[in-house]
């Protein structure tokens, strides 16, 4: 059991890390801390943490276990404000995006007598803030901690225990096949969404083809709703992972360019290799999506 787990940075995720620790009973004490206004104690109210703070320092004081839970884009500053206030033996892990750089900014800040411990849960909802925090958010979900050769083996337990009371399944990473891997299957996904809401919106018909834009459109733009400083910041920390993804949809998204200007009529092939890819890969995601928590539900 954890005595004292500090939370920074109450949004959706951490919110929910909050709200699941709490309710497991895998913590003695939840506590935290975060700039925005009345968010620490909206985060307090809804049960997420049991003492919200206003001082970074006063929040991670004798903790054992600190998460950081900002965007990636506020770890640089993060780090380097926390340093000084940490407790020596504390273990500190984070929930950004990307990794390769974050590993390096902790590296480079936090002193030798603290432990830190990368990781990225893959859970995630179109609505963000902690009133949108779910104790269920993680149920099930794969969470990735990317531990290096310096990585200390007690801190790596110690946050493979917590991501366990989320009720998350744990993969180990290598930081750079994060980034890799990462960048395929949020970050592309994402620029994808983008590129076609521009696309259409850009055209002098947009007015009149909004009229007529539907379930699928709605689905296949939804991610271009996200946040824009968080997608920003990924994009300038994972560039040359991303941007190979994107060389490989380009690629493809050539390919079926020219089989429709041709009127190939093997491009049915295409399509029902990709139908079967995306079936066998929601099947064996349902079937990855057990039963936890407090209310038995599904996240």
């Amino acid at each position: 059991m954890f005595t004292r787990v500090a939370i920074i940075g109450l949004g959706l995720i951490g919110g929910s890390i909050g709200l699941a620790l709490r309710r497991s009973g895998a913590a003695s004490e939840v506590v935290g801390y975060d700039l925005g206004k009345g968010v620490s104690d909206h985060a307090r109210r809804i049960g997420a943490i049991e003492q919200a703070y206003t001082a970074l320092p006063d929040a991670v004081r004798g903790a054992d276990l600190v998460v950081l839970a900002t965007p990636v884009g506020a770890m640089h500053a993060l780090l380097q404000d926390l340093a000084p206030a940490l407790t020596p033996g504390t273990v500190v892990t984070d929930v950004a995006s990307t990794k390769r750089q974050v590993l390096a900014w902790a590296e480079k800040f936090l002193p030798s007598s603290v432990a830190f411990v990368g990781g990225h849960p893959m859970a995630g909802k179109e609505l963000s803030g902690v009133e949108a925090a779910d104790p269920d958010l993680f149920c099930g979900r794969v969470y990735c901690l990317t531990p290096t050769a310096q990585t200390n083996p007690a801190a790596l337990e110690m946050v493979t225990t917590m991501i366990h009371a989320l009720g998350a399944r744990v993969r180990f990473l290598d930081p750079a096949e994060h980034d890799k891997q990462v960048a395929c299957i949020s970050h592309l996904p994402f620029l994808a969404s983008t590129a076609l809401v521009q696309t259409v919106a850009n055209s002098p018909a947009w007015g009149e083809m909004a009229l007529l834009a539907s379930s699928g459109f709605r689905d296949v733009t939804r991610l271009a709703a996200g946040n824009s400083q968080m997608y920003r910041d990924i994009c300038l920390t994972n560039g040359e992972a991303i941007v190979q993804c994107l060389d490989d949809y380009i690629e493809t998204l050539q390919t079926l360019r020219s089989m429709v200007a041709a009127g190939d009529r093997t491009i049915e092939n295409v399509f029902v290799e990709a139908q079967q890819e995306r079936l066998r890969w929601q099947a064996s995601h349902d079937q990855a999506e057990p039963n936890c928590g407090g209310n038995g539900k599904k996240s």
